[in-house]
């Protein structure tokens, strides 16, 4: 039983870090995107600060479980 609840967690954990960088790749790029833009309407103002928030707990989520070492993974790696 115990060996079963450190696999599940290994894993969650490993999806927690893929999902931390995918929430920062989509900030940065929506970030560009306003610095960019002339004049942001309302929504695109909020759109950002929704990302960001998320971005934000997902990184204190990671605090949380002592997750660091933040090393370079993809997709299938979280999912296998």
């Amino acid at each position: 039983m115990f060996f079963r609840k450190k696999s599940i967690q290994k894993k969650e954990n490993k999806r927690l870090v893929y999902m931390v960088q995918r929430a920062k790749e989509e900030l940065d790029c929506y970030e560009e995107l306003m610095n960019q833009s002339i004049e942001p309407t309302l929504d695109v103002i909020a759109e950002l600060k929704k990302r960001r928030a998320k971005y934000i707990f997902l990184l204190k989520e990671a605090r949380h479980r002592q997750i660091n070492g933040f090393k370079e993974q993809n997709e299938r790696d979280f999912l296998s």
